[in-house]
């Protein structure tokens, strides 16, 4: 019966390889826009990265620091430097 079990566990996806989010302070994404956030729980990078990791479409996120908004990109084209703004890749 062990043995079953340990082989079972190898046949699981490993959740241990999670995903990270390269961040950047003073850059804007450029790209595919997939969603914007302006709801309060979006309104800091900690939970604006927090989202775009959640969403698995979501390549990366900017953050504007002078609106709290959070904008998710489903693709990213390039990163353009912006004062005010933290953006992050995945």
């Amino acid at each position: 019966m062990n043995k079953l079990f340990a082989l079972s566990l190898l046949l699981i996806p490993s959740f241990a390889s999670a995903q990270q989010i390269a961040v950047q302070n003073d850059y804007t994404i450029e790209g595919k826009i997939f969603a914007v956030k302006t709801a309060k729980k979006y309104a800091s990078i900690e939970g604006c990265s927090s989202i775009a990791l959640k969403k698995s479409k979501v390549a990366g996120f900017s953050f504007d620091s002078k609106t709290a908004k959070c904008t998710l990109f489903r693709k990213v084209k390039n990163l353009k430097p912006k004062e005010g703004f933290t953006s992050g890749t995945k």
